[in-house]
C-alpha cells in the first residue's frame, strides 16, 4: 500500500515512487517536532515533497521560498505552515524553485510587493497621523522667544495690508496701556503673561472693530474698539483675559504644531525654527478678523 500524503490528499504508489529518483537530506525545524528532524526531500515536476518520520508532506509551485542563503553552502527553505528545512545549496532545487516560481511567481510576487506597499504605507500614514500629537507634547521645549518672533512676524504682515497706524495719540496709547494692564492684573483669574503690550491700530481692512492675541504676548485693539473708560466695557476685558490665557497657554504655537508639525519638529531637530515662522501667517491667519482673502 501507499502512503497519504499529509496535506494534499493525493497518494503515494510505488509508481509515483519509482519516478522519484532525486533525493535532498535537510533538517526540518517545524511545530510538527521539538527538535531538528532529518528529513530527505524529493523534487518532480509538480512537487517538492518533504519526507520525515512518521508523516509526508508535498508543496506545490510557488509554495516554497528560499528565505537565506549562507555562506558556507546552505540554505534555508520557508514552507507556508511556517516551518523550515535547513539544507545544502542544491542545483536541481534551485533550477525547480525558479521555474515554479517563474509560472506562479508573478501574480503571488505581486500581491506580496502589493502586501508590502500597504504595509509601509500604513506606517507611514501612522507615522504621518501621529506628527501632530508629537509636536504638539514638544511646544514647552520650544525657546518662548520663537513665540516673540511669531507674533512680530505676524504684526508685520498685519501693518502691511490690513490695518493702518492708530489714529490715537500717543500719550492716550500708553495710558490705556496702563490701565488695561492694572485692569486684567486684578480681574483675569490667572494673571497675565509677561511681558504683554497693547497694540493700538485704526482698523483698516479688518472686518469689525476687535481686540485679538497675537503669539509672544502682543494684542492688537483697534480705535474702534477702544471705550472711553476701559474700566467700563466688561466685554472688552474678558476679550483680553481669554486672550491672555490663550498667550500662557501658547495656543499659537499648538495650532502650529498641529497644522505644521513637521516645520516645528525640524525647528527642534535643528535648532532653527524660521520654517515654522514662515508658515505662521498662511496657518494663524485663518484664526484672525481678516475681511477679505488676497
Amino acid at each position: 500500500m501507499g502512503t497519504t500524503s499529509a496535506g494534499t490528499g493525493t497518494f503515494d504508489t510505488p509508481a509515483t515512487a519509482a519516478r522519484e529518483d532525486r533525493q535532498i537530506e535537510a533538517d526540518y525545524f517545524g511545530s510538527r517536532v521539538r527538535a531538528p528532524q532529518p528529513v530527505l526531500l524529493t523534487l518532480d515536476e509538480r512537487h517538492l515533497q518533504v519526507r520525515g518520520c512518521n508523516f509526508v508532506e508535498r508543496f506545490l509551485p510557488g509554495q516554497t521560498q528560499i528565505g537565506h542563503r549562507s555562506a558556507s553552502g546552505r540554505c534555508l527553505l520557508q514552507l507556508p505552515d511556517g516551518a523550515l528545512l535547513d539544507c545544502p545549496a542544491d542545483c536541481d532545487l534551485e533550477r525547480w524553485l525558479d521555474r515554479t516560481n517563474a509560472d506562479t511567481g508573478p501574480a503571488r510576487g505581486g500581491l506580496r510587493r502589493w502586501r508590502t506597499a500597504a504595509t509601509v504605507a500604513l506606517a507611514l500614514a501612522a507615522a504621518w497621523l501621529a506628527l501632530p500629537a508629537t509636536a504638539e507634547h514638544l511646544v514647552d521645549r520650544v525657546p518662548a522667544q520663537v513665540d516673540r518672533h511669531i507674533g512680530r512676524e505676524l504684526l508685520s504682515q498685519l501693518d502691511t495690508r490690513w490695518v493702518l497706524p492708530s489714529q490715537l495719540p500717543a500719550t492716550t496709547q500708553q495710558d490705556l496701556r496702563q490701565q488695561l494692564g492694572q485692569l486684567t492684573a486684578s480681574r483675569c483669574p490667572t494673571g497675565a503673561p509677561t511681558p504683554w503690550d497693547a497694540q493700538f491700530r485704526a482698523r483698516g481692512r479688518l472686518g469689525a472693530p476687535a481686540a485679538f492675541g497675537l503669539p509672544g504676548g502682543t494684542i492688537v485693539i483697534t480705535d474702534d474698539r477702544v471705550p472711553s473708560r476701559p474700566g467700563d466695557d466688561p466685554a472688552l476685558l474678558d476679550t483680553l483675559c481669554q486672550e491672555l490665557q490663550q498667550m500662557q497657554r501658547r495656543q499659537g504655537l499648538r495650532t502650529l504644531a498641529r497644522q505644521e508639525p513637521l516645520s516645528l519638529l525640524l525647528g527642534l531637530f535643528f535648532d532653527d525654527f524660521s520654517a515654522t515662522v514662515a508658515v505662521a501667517w498662511p496657518v494663524l491667519s485663518r484664526w484672525l478678523p481678516l475681511m477679505t482673502r488676497h
